[in-house]
């Protein structure tokens, strides 16, 4: 077999073909074949691709043939998950049945007013449920929740890769101000949380809760056997102090995209 064959069958190999549909247009009064959607996932990224060709399975896709390829945000099928909505439990029965968001219309999404209008149609969605689960018939499927994936650094990159690839002009003021507000009640109680980090705080909407108390302690206890988050607190401290939480603040803001100032933390 030749080198090129093998390259060939090793670029084709790695892509896990999510969904695929046919794309026909009226040619002279009648309908022909013009292409194929296809949304494919390739290591933890989605694209939404176009191909001239014809496939009879999945397994027959090959990017070469691709005439255009889009890679699809997360924030364009996975909104942020609303505290008032249930979510599902960690252990699903093998009858149950899984809607995820179809990302097939995407490239004509992304190119109008709403380009989330697929994550928003999700969370709509889950709204029905909910109330649907108030008022239950017995003609109408149970509601389970939602699963729930973390997606706030999905290749777990290091922080300084992580902004480095963000491209976002949002103003996350507002997200900065509530963080420090919940710090600030906390050091008001005499307590320190020790390991604010983005993983800790999760977001209610636009307002931002800190969460994870598994390393809070009183003003002033060590901190000798307490498990903080690598790259976001000073190593040399080994005290619980106001300053633990607010120096971890700073270094989010950076993190968020104020590149005026450089990280505290090493890596």
């Amino acid at each position: 077999m030749a080198l090129y064959d093998i390259l060939c069958m090793a670029a084709k190999s790695y892509i896990d073909v999510l969904e695929m549909n046919e794309v026909f247009e009226e040619v002279d009064g009648r309908f022909d074949f013009s292409g194929t959607l296809i949304v494919y996932q390739v290591n933890s990224e989605l694209h939404h691709a176009f191909s001239k060709a014809r496939y009879s399975s999945p397994s027959e896709v090959n990017a070469k043939h691709f005439r255009s390829d889009i890679r699809i945000p997360v924030s364009a099928y996975n909104p942020l998950f609303p505290f008032n909505l249930t979510r599902a439990p960690d252990s699903i029965p093998n009858d149950a049945f899984i809607k995820r968001p179809r990302l097939i219309s995407y490239d004509r999404i992304c190119e109008g007013p709403q380009s989330n209008l697929i994550a928003e149609s999700l969370l709509r969605e889950a709204y029905v449920c909910e109330l649907l689960t108030e008022h239950m018939h017995p003609n109408i499927a149970s509601y389970l929740g939602c699963q729930v994936s973390n997606e706030v650094n999905p290749n777990n990159f290091m922080k300084r890769k992580s902004r480095a690839m963000r491209q976002t002009t949002k103003d996350y003021s507002n997200v900065i101000a509530g963080i420090e507000s919940g710090i600030r009640h906390l050091h008001s109680l005499g307590l320190v949380h020790n390991d604010i980090n983005p993983s800790n705080i999760m977001l209610d909407g636009d307002q931002a809760v800190i969460i994870d108390f598994g390393s809070c302690r009183p003003v002033g206890e060590s901190l000798q056997d307490v498990g903080r988050t690598y790259e976001w607190y000073d190593e040399k401290v080994e005290q619980s102090i106001p300053e633990n939480d607010l120096s971890a603040l700073e270094e989010i803001r950076i993190w968020l995209g104020d590149k005026s100032h450089e990280f505290q933390f090493s890596e």
